[in-house]
């Protein structure tokens, strides 16, 4: 395994957010009703950004068949919005997965509000505005800012080798069971054996692994109905297929922290300073079912049709702001705002008395969150903060 790798998946919370129609007449937050994005997000279970017919419910599931109108038994953004556009205007309606929880904050735990001069300011577009936001019954300012989610400290990937004679250096990373593992052209040829399933082949006769190397191949193999074509592939998409897309966040200014835990949904689920954002973990169970494997690059990282490049695992790659005393650096914000720090601190010591969420309060940082251990499919379990939320333009 790579020196120094880490992987730390996360998973949060999207819970739908509409805006202060006071505040935001003429803002794309205002809308009295989430947007497709939002409602698939709610509603998408296993995380692969589409909806399945058994993931939809309510007006969803009952037009499932005419909304899904390539017929291959998914829901897709596009698909929906499509379907919102030609329904006759109603009024307002009740969005049932938006619950006010103005009645759960406990002002008694101290917080630190976001520092926006962490954010690496060319990877902002337009800047970082100040908005008033209703999140989920709580008038709210916040942080309102728009990135192409991709990185400049780092280079993207790689993520498939080539040859299964390739070695380390031309490979990305992948997860199983709580370990880190090297995709190596080894890795890549001794799959039946890892899996112990003799249906895993991903290379040819002469050692040429098999890689999705186009757009095309990429969509066709990263979604849950992987085309026939391309089971037994290595999935790698590349950042410049997606690079016109654009990813929004709406972050509390300051956190304010519940009393009860916020389960996690989808979406984008926090932010690095570099402007990336965070994913919850990857569905693997859909990616082995047939036969692939979408490894991540050394930084954590890779790349799908439904938000670009994305971290599923912080690896040390990107910037981070160290601290006075011996605790361990801060490298991004949860969705909630409230700070993600590094596991280790300067002593590499653990942090201890970590609550349900992985996080815990100090006299200098208020509450925050910690990563997780390596390999272990989560940086932490849960949210103790009013969510703000994502969209992905594309």
């Amino acid at each position: 395994m790579k020196r120094g790798i880490v992987i730390l998946l996360l998973s949060m919370t999207l819970l739908s957010c509409k805006s202060n129609k006071d505040h935001e007449s003429n803002s794309q937050i205002n809308a009295q009703k989430p947007n497709a994005s939002q409602l698939i997000s709610e509603l998408d279970l296993d995380g692969d950004g589409l909806l399945s017919k058994s993931e939809a419910n309510g007006p969803i599931a009952q037009d499932f068949t005419t909304i899904d109108s390539n017929k291959d038994g998914f829901i897709t953004i596009k698909e929906l919005t499509t379907a919102e556009k030609q329904q006759p205007q109603r009024g307002p309606h009740d969005n049932h997965s938006v619950t006010d929880l103005s009645k759960e904050i406990k002002t008694s735990i101290k917080v630190l509000p976001v520092q926006t001069d962490y954010f690496i300011n060319e990877n902002i577009i337009n800047g970082i505005e100040e908005k008033m936001v209703v999140l989920n019954g709580i008038e709210t300012l916040c942080y309102v800012f728009t990135t192409n989610s991709q990185a400049t400290e780092h280079e993207m990937g790689p993520w498939c080798p080539r040859n299964i004679t390739d070695g380390d250096e031309n490979s990305g990373i992948w997860f199983d069971n709580g370990s880190v593992y090297d995709v190596s052209g080894h890795f890549i040829a001794t799959l039946d054996e890892f899996y112990n399933d003799d249906k895993w082949l991903l290379y040819r006769e002469d050692g040429n692994v098999k890689y999705t190397n186009s757009k095309d191949g990429c969509l066709a193999a990263a979604k849950p109905d992987v085309e026939e074509a391309y089971q037994n592939y290595c999935v790698e998409c590349l950042p410049e297929y997606f690079k016109d897309q654009q990813t929004t966040f709406v972050i509390p200014v300051t956190p304010v922290y519940l009393n009860t835990t916020q389960s996690f949904g989808r979406g984008g689920i926090g932010v690095a300073f570099n402007g990336v954002n965070y994913d919850p973990p990857a569905p693997t169970d859909a990616i082995l079912a047939a036969h692939t494997i979408a490894p991540l690059d050394d930084h954590g990282g890779h790349v799908n049709p439904h938000g670009g490049y994305h971290y599923h695992a912080a690896t040390g790659s990107t910037k981070e702001i160290t601290q006075e005393d011996v605790h361990s650096a801060i490298i991004g914000y949860a969705i909630d705002g409230f700070g993600i720090y590094s596991l280790l601190d300067k002593n590499n010591h653990l942090p201890i008395d970590l609550d349900q969420c992985g996080g815990h309060v100090d006299e200098v940082r208020g509450y925050h969150y910690h990563a997780g251990e390596p390999g272990g499919n989560q940086i932490i379990k849960c949210l103790h903060g009013l969510p703000g939320y994502t969209e992905v333009q594309e």
